[in-house]
């Protein structure tokens, strides 16, 4: 996990870095971090990044010169063409026997993100971009492969749990760089996780339309899964939330920092505060503790760029998914002796129903509810309205 970390906390950095100088995007803050720890773990993964990525961009090329899309649509519509072609790839792959664990299923989000910044920048700023993107992407690759070696897996590869030092990562068997710690088994079909994750795009964003809190297109779903491995995940998350969600707030009091840079900064904080976090607590996941802590860095720093009467909901909104999802997935997985819920009895159905409906109640009562467009318009003096 510690190889893992430094390499998402040098990328974050350096995204954010490159961004306040030159105003380049980099495909995303999360984008190049995520995109090198993906790869060393899953080599192959790389050519369907690219490929979906140029699908993502063609696709909504097409979509804005055809159409009048823009803002989140146009966000989303990214995300679905860019995600759908490594889906199917996973999904065909798996069929063929190919091993695959949940990195590859939070990296599928990174085509349509890559495609809808490159998009975003203007057209004489996005060789240089890409340049950029590519520079920062190969160097931590290098340092990930360099240091995933035989010598480093003897000293420091028992050190956090595995991740990079792991079997299922390329790197390591490449390297012959395995420590010898019995590899994470598999607790629900990547079919499902397929599934949840689409059902969870959906529901986020109509909560999002509705309420206009930002509350993750993926989080709630994959802390679902998470749940199921070891509550103290769901744990780590929120202490970490916590903690960085006052670190957002001090960091743009004190210098007004804003955008990917202080995303990227928060986010890295998170990370740092993840390793030892994850020695401290009962976790031996570290593949899960990783990304727990990139979706409490996100999600605090959207939870900072909510206005502050809306950002109470952020949580509650998130657990409306959170819920269902788990319920769902406790369904075709069997948990972990750590995962929750042991087992899916009437009062653990009745308390996830009891938790919904809390959730959207407290959206309901603090959300101020948006005037109806066709009133609006009917009552303008650009529609001939007599008002």
């Amino acid at each position: 996990m510690w190889v893992a970390t430094l390499l998402a906390v040098v990328g974050l950095v350096g995204v954010a870095v490159i961004t306040q100088f030159t105003g380049y995007r980099l495909g995303g803050t999360i984008t190049v971090p995520v995109l090198a720890v993906y790869t060393l773990k899953n080599i192959l993964m790389l050519p369907v990044f690219i490929l979906s990525t140029l699908a993502a961009y063609v696709g909504l090329w097409y979509l804005r010169q055809r159409t009048l899309i823009y803002g989140r649509d146009e966000f989303i519509a990214a995300l679905l063409i860019g995600t759908s072609v490594p889906l199917i790839t996973l999904l065909g792959l798996i069929q063929t026997g190919f091993g695959a664990d949940l990195i590859v299923f939070y990296g599928s989000i990174l085509p349509g993100l890559a495609a809808y910044n490159f998009h975003s920048i203007k057209p004489e700023f996005r060789r240089n971009d890409l340049l950029a993107t590519v520079g920062l992407f190969t160097a931590l690759f290098v340092v990930g492969w360099v240091l995933v070696s035989p010598g480093t897996a003897a000293r420091f590869g028992t050190v956090t749990p595995p991740m990079l030092f792991a079997e299922t990562a390329d790197v390591a068997v490449f390297n012959n760089a395995v420590v010898g710690i019995e590899s994470e088994a598999v607790i629900i079909s990547r079919e499902v996780v397929a599934g949840l994750f689409i059902f969870g795009l959906v529901l986020s964003e109509r909560l999002r339309s509705r309420f206009g809190v930002r509350i993750g297109i993926i989080t709630a779903i994959l802390l679902a899964v998470y749940a199921l491995m070891n509550y103290w995940l769901i744990v780590m998350y929120l202490v970490l939330f916590v903690l960085v969600f006052g670190l957002v707030q001090a960091l743009h009091y004190a210098t007004l920092r804003y955008g990917r840079v202080l995303l990227g900064t928060t986010t890295a904080f998170g990370l740092l505060v993840a390793v030892p976090l994850t020695l401290s607590l009962p976790i031996d996941r570290g593949l899960a503790a990783f990304f727990v802590a990139f979706l409490a860095g996100i999600t605090a720093y959207n939870a900072h760029v909510t206005g502050s009467f809306d950002r109470r909901l952020v949580l509650p909104l998130q657990a409306v998914v959170f819920v269902p999802a788990l319920l769902v997935a406790r369904l075709f997985a069997t948990p972990e002796p750590r995962g929750i819920p042991q087992e899916l009895t009437l009062p653990v159905v009745l308390v996830s129903v009891v938790v919904v409906f809390v959730g959207l109640a407290i959206g309901r009562w603090y959300a101020v509810d948006q005037p109806d467009e066709s009133e609006v318009l009917s009552a303008s003096v650009l529609s001939g309205g007599d008002s």
